[in-house]
């Protein structure tokens, strides 16, 4: 035998232990592959049917957000009109493939636009639709072609009080005659009229000024942007393929050039339009609420869908103020709570004077609330939840009187455009005479500081809107005062501080509050009439829809105020309870709360 070399059998003894470990290793068990997760079983299906965008909807808001075409929605009080045109955009984009750049939301004031784009924002992130006031969509079409018109492209928009002072000094006017004439004419190009031929000669005055100074002013934004799409056929078609969807929303304030810009954009494509007829209140600026009716016949494949249910306010608020205006009251959500409080005082004085007794007594946990709670409501109340709605600015005076004397926190918001305010005005000036560079935010800090020496509180305020305007893109000097121009001051009412909110009935529109009092409620002042006179058929409609919106405010308490007494045209006069509170049925009505002392608490804050 051969004898084995030392290689191979080191090679055989290292495979005998290699197969014997081998077959060891296959007389292990095998190890259980690991176990599958175990899939999620599918979500239940949302209570409505609904799925996607549409399932946080109610019935009528999904309807209307999903329907094709052009669309009519009737919208009431707190019925979520903003959430169905948010919700309607989105469904758009998300789950019909239209671009986002395709649809466009029109509305009317800053703050309406900036809630929109919070909104929208939060169901679509960063790709979001175009979203305008009709000034601002009017001034982008203008910019973009204002050789249409004849206008050089760095054109700019003139003020109230610059127009009025050409007025006054070409046709010898005073400044209130001037200021008079300035808004007849302004509502005779809202609507397309032709005044009297003292009328057109201050049009023709105003119109060469602007063709030397090369400005445009507000309403021009508006009916300048129509005479560009009616003049080029070419401009309107590309505007008109810009966008394939369109949202109008407040459609009951419109005028005649901004429902023709609506038409002009949207052509035969998909315009749906939102508002309420029972909330038109701008007819003094040219609105038309037959508006609905002239888009059902020019678009009479529309369909019409009623949004009724109110979330906002109580029953007995709705019922309320259902009464007022003769329409059924079969959109509550809650039942009757608190009674509506009818308050009356000897004198205006007095009444602002009521007005602080009874908040002060809301706030000291008595009667009704309990530790400053109010129903519906889990936390305290707050000043910021407070309104005081009045139909005149000049009534404001005798409740920051009120509110000072008693240390209460306030806020008062005007409709007065902002480039009229004095702060704004100075900072603006003082802006023009800084040298560039620097960035805006930092000028127009620089700015206050050179212009608050006259007037220290109306220069801070401006800083903070002129901010805010910076923050929302703004980014230089020209577009800021183009801006302050498109602007009022209620655009930026904030209820985050803890304030009470001073507010004309106008400037209330789209605001809510757990307690909302409205005040001066006396025939002459709601409804409003000027010298003595009744008002007309057509003004007394508008007046009650006016005080419709103001009731409609409140989620929770209402009280109504009215004075015996009030300086009035010149003198101190009697007056009588508004016309319009014998329309409030009485089973809604409760007896005014006596007041009460602050509580130890609020003392300290003071």
């Amino acid at each position: 035998m051969p004898p084995v070399s030392w290689t191979a059998g080191a090679a055989c003894c290292s495979r005998g232990r290699w197969e014997a470990a081998h077959a060891a290793r296959r007389a292990l068990p095998k190890p259980s592959p690991p176990p599958l997760p175990t899939p999620a079983p599918p979500p239940p299906p949302p209570p409505n049917g609904r799925s996607g965008v549409l399932a946080a909807l109610d019935p009528e808001q999904a309807a209307a957000a999903a329907a094709p075409g052009p669309l009519l929605v009737i919208a009431g009080p707190g019925s979520g009109k903003t959430r169905l045109l948010t919700h309607r955009l989105a469904h758009l984009i998300l789950e019909q493939g239209v671009p986002a750049s395709a649809c466009l939301a029109v509305t009317f004031t800053r703050k309406a636009t900036h809630e929109l784009k919070t909104q929208l924002r939060s169901l679509l992130g960063d790709a979001l639709p175009e979203v305008h006031s009709f000034h601002s969509l009017g001034l982008s079409i203008l910019r973009a072609h204002a050789d249409v018109l004849g206008l050089p492209p760095d054109f700019r928009i003139a003020d109230d009080s610059e127009r009025r002072s050409v007025l006054a000094q070409a046709l010898g006017l005073s400044h209130d005659k001037a200021g008079a004439l300035l808004k007849t004419l302004s509502a005779l190009k809202r609507t397309g009229q032709t005044g009297t031929p003292a009328e057109e000669q201050a049009r023709a005055v105003l119109e060469a000024e602007s063709r030397a100074q090369a400005w445009v002013d507000l309403d021009d934004l508006v009916s300048g942007a129509v005479s560009v799409l009616d003049s080029s056929p070419a401009v309107g078609e590309s505007w008109r393929r810009r966008f394939a969807h369109i949202v109008a929303d407040e459609f009951q304030d419109v005028d005649e050039s901004q429902y023709r810009l609506l038409h002009q954009l949207a052509g035969p494509g998909s315009l749906c339009v939102i508002g309420d007829p029972h909330q038109a209140i701008y007819g003094f600026r040219g609105a038309d609420a037959g508006c609905f009716a002239r888009f059902a016949t020019d678009w009479p494949e529309a369909p019409e869908v009623r949004l009724f249910r109110n979330y906002r306010s109580s029953g007995t608020i709705v019922e309320a103020a259902a009464a007022l205006i003769g329409q059924p009251a079969d959109g509550q959500t809650r039942g009757r709570e608190e009674p509506i409080v009818v308050q009356a005082s000897p004198t205006a004085q007095a009444e602002a004077e009521g007005v602080v007794a009874t908040l002060e007594h809301l706030m000291g946990g008595h009667d009704l609330l309990a530790a400053g709670r109010i129903a519906g409501q889990d936390r305290p109340l707050s000043f910021a939840d407070v309104a005081v709605l009045y139909r005149t600015d000049a009534q404001a005076e005798a409740f920051r009187g009120a509110f000072d004397r008693a240390g209460i926190p306030y806020r008062k918001s005007s409709p007065a455009p902002l480039a009229q305010h004095p702060g704004v005005r100075a900072v603006l000036a003082a802006l023009e005479t800084l040298p560039p560079g620097p960035p805006l935010r930092e000028c127009v800090r620089a700015a206050v500081a050179s212009a608050q020496g006259e007037a220290p509180e109306a220069s801070r305020l401006a800083r903070d809107w002129l901010v805010a305007l910076i923050d929302d893109g703004v980014d230089d000097l020209e577009r800021l005062r183009e801006a302050c121009a498109l602007m009022t001051e209620a655009d930026f009412h904030d209820q985050r501080g803890d304030r009470v909110s001073l507010l004309t009935m106008h400037a209330a529109k789209g605001l809510e509050f757990p307690v909302v009092f409205v005040t001066g409620l006396e025939d002459g002042l709601m409804p409003l009439s000027w010298g003595g006179a009744s008002p007309d058929p057509a003004a007394l409609a508008e007046e009650r829809r006016l005080l419709y919106v103001a009731l409609t405010r409140a989620r929770d308490r209402l009280i109504l105020t009215h004075a015996r007494e009030r300086f009035w045209h010149g003198a101190v006069r009697a007056r009588v309870p508004s016309s319009f509170l014998a329309d409030l049925p009485a089973e809604f009505l409760g007896r005014p709360t006596g007041g009460a002392p602050r509580r130890a608490r609020q003392l300290t804050l003071f």
